[in-house]
């Protein structure tokens, strides 16, 4: 364990790596917490048969610098199960109230203020988790249209922090293509949101291959056909070429939406990249050295924990009191101007944006630190309300 800290440990973090085990359920998992020296932590919850525990520390300091670049005084956590995400019924229940037993004293104590939903969990299973935690009780999960709205803001956010980057480049949204890696919780909401605003989507991927079609995929056909058959819908979608998904980062379009898993996009991939700009869904789909060769090939990659900070935000904005409306409107005046921000000083420093946005969110977390002064709860809240109002 103490190599594997120093593998993966740095001057923030992380502070804390906590593993659980059910012997009854023969069920483990893992909570990082990246850095508490905001006082509390939050991040989401991750169920798949095949993560690591180096894997959760990257995404923990994701969260980090998503908070951080909101100035939200929150540090990153993330929590991960290893088991199957197709498991159901009373089998899946018992795994997360496990989970609910295994950060109670996390919660109780404030180190974890909350965790959401990521890969492979719902919200049913986060209720089923905090009521077995004693510490909170989560109600009927806020939507819009039927669709959650934590959800519908991340994939919001992604739409909305392409459509900066095409500003940027003198690119028209509403003329753009689009192709979109997963078609799961976060893609089917960046579909949604790209449509509405009136992009053009072009290609899809999801675990069973890809769908191209330049002129533009059937979006309503598209999505009956998810609803009929899940991941293999893009096995018997008819009116688009079938490839493998591997092909989706090579297709010439406007926007590529990273929206899998981490470091997707490398050394082995990055120079057939045809794609404008990359906004991304999922958590450190880039490696740092595709960044760079990225930037120096004229491509606009707009910070991963940016671009999908709309969860975060529209999470925050309800948890405090907002409405679903509001969350939404929070979630577009935030990710503006963040991603214009962030994009502009990258031009004028001639840093590419995601090194330039770690480089901000680490003077903010090393900062705080120096000054070593943490808010109560209490106190902590009250930063938050305030500063969500300025979304």
């Amino acid at each position: 364990m103490s190599e594997l800290l120093n593998k993966i440990s740095d001057d923030i973090g992380p502070e804390r790596v906590y593993l659980w085990y059910d012997p009854e359920l023969n069920v483990k998992g893992v909570v990082v917490i990246d850095t508490t020296v905001f006082g509390t932590t939050d991040g989401g919850t991750r169920m798949l048969h095949d993560i690591t525990i180096e894997e959760m520390a990257e995404l923990a300091r994701g969260m980090t610098y998503k908070f951080s670049s909101f100035n939200i005084p929150i540090g990153g956590a993330k929590c991960g199960i290893w088991a199957n995400p197709k498991i159901a019924g009373s089998e899946r229940q018992s795994i997360f109230r496990a989970f609910g037993r295994a950060i109670r004293p996390l919660l109780s104590s404030r180190i974890l203020l909350s965790t959401g939903t990521d890969m492979g969990t719902h919200y049913e299973d986060l209720k089923i988790a905090f009521r077995a935690s004693g510490r909170v009780s989560l109600g009927r999960e806020p939507q819009i249209e039927g669709d959650p709205v934590t959800d519908l803001a991340t994939g919001y956010g992604v739409t909305v922090a392409a459509r900066e980057a095409c500003h940027f480049l003198n690119i028209d949204f509403e003329e753009s293509s689009v192709a979109i890696e997963g078609f799961g919780k976060v893609g089917g909401s960046v579909l949604k949101s790209m449509v509405k605003l009136g992009a053009n989507i072009v290609a899809i991927s999801t675990i069973n291959g890809c769908l191209y079609n330049p002129n533009g995929l059937d979006i309503d056909l598209l999505l009956k056909e998810r609803e009929d058959c899940g991941d293999e819908c893009v096995l018997s979608f008819t009116g688009a070429r079938h490839l493998p998904k591997e092909a989706l980062f090579q297709l010439p379009v406007d926007i590529l939406v990273p929206g899998a898993r981490p470091r997707e996009i490398n050394s082995m991939n990055v120079g057939k990249i045809k794609a404008k700009i990359i906004s991304s869904g999922a958590n450190v789909p880039i490696t740092e050295d595709a960044e760079e060769a990225l930037f120096r090939r004229g491509i606009l990659s707009v910070p991963d924990f940016v671009a999908n900070a709309g969860g975060v935000i529209s999470g925050l904005i309800l948890m405090f009191g907002g409405d679903p409306s509001s969350a939404l409107q929070g979630v577009e005046r935030a990710i503006t101007s963040a991603t214009n921000n962030v994009l502009k000083s990258s031009h004028e420093e001639e840093v590419n944006p995601k090194k330039l946005a770690v480089m901000r969110a680490r003077e903010k977390v090393l900062e705080a630190r120096l000054k070593g002064k943490r808010l109560s709860y209490k106190q902590l809240c009250n930063v938050i309300k305030e500063r969500i109002k300025q979304f």
